[in-house]
């Protein structure tokens, strides 16, 4: 595997974080996961300009030549068939101890691609219970290193046997899955979370925005339970319907879902 690294590709093996790198220590950084299909990236541009935002939340300067970037990788990795998930990865770099950034300090950047079968199956999920979205914290709304909380949310959902979590903010409003945006619909109406309920603001979720009727509001959990459908979205899988939330189960076919749209 080749991995874009520093403005260099290089074999995986040979690429060696720092020890002192403050990604790795504090969780300093962001990133960024986009499909490729058969050679081609998908919506390359609203990526990298999220990407960029993020970094800006936190302070992070960087400079990438971002689509040239993908393309050769993509092409290294042999990968011109199929799907593939393109990960950057952008930390503050190296510094020394305490949590305050060095004076002068230089990013570290990080790229691979790995193939993602597409998941054909429909959904099975818990709402969380064991941990809740801060909506009050930029965090939220940004795809940054510290991905605790989802990780906690995914591995209650392992631990009964279903395959992700859907979140609820200290409000108790409906948020998110671990990694992606939820929808709702309810009699022939498309309802998805507003950012400011502490979601990230997903690609796929937002050309479904543009393309479709969809209102943005606030709603709890039982709206959940008593719509005609459920379906998460993010980059790597597109549109995902739900098959079930807790112990609420929706029909295989509502006709509500767009069809064809896919994040390729």
């Amino acid at each position: 595997m080749t991995i874009f690294y520093n403005h260099a590709f290089l074999p995986a093996e040979q690429v060696n974080i720092a020890h002192n790198d403050r990604g790795l220590t504090l969780g300093d950084g962001v990133f960024d996961t986009m499909l490729a299909q058969d050679g081609k990236p998908v919506w390359a541009r609203e990526h990298f300009a999220r990407l960029s935002y993020n970094a800006s939340v936190l302070g992070i300067a960087f400079t990438l030549d971002f689509e040239p970037a993908v393309q050769e990788l993509l092409e290294r990795n042999d990968a011109g068939q199929g799907r593939y998930a393109v990960r950057t990865t952008i930390t503050r770099g190296a510094g020394g101890r305490g949590l305050m950034p060095p004076d002068t300090v230089k990013p570290t950047i990080i790229m691979s691609c790995t193939p993602a079968p597409q998941k054909t199956n429909r959904a099975e999920m818990i709402i969380a219970q064991t941990v809740r979205r801060n909506e009050h914290s930029p965090l939220s709304q940004i795809k940054s290193l510290n991905y605790g909380d989802n990780l906690l949310a995914l591995l209650e959902a392992q631990e009964k046997s279903t395959e992700d979590s859907i979140l609820l903010n200290s409000a108790g409003n409906v948020c998110c899955t671990t990694t992606g945006n939820i929808f709702i619909c309810e009699n022939r109406k498309i309802v998805t979370p507003p950012l400011d309920d502490g979601i990230l603001a997903g690609i796929t979720r937002q050309k479904i925005i543009e393309r479709y009727d969809v209102t943005e509001e606030s709603f709890i959990p039982e709206r959940l339970f008593e719509a005609n459908a459920v379906f998460m979205t993010n980059s790597i899988q597109g549109i995902r319907p739900i098959k079930r939330i807790d112990h609420t189960y929706f029909p295989p076919d509502n006709g509500i879902i767009p069809e064809n749209f896919y994040a390729a």
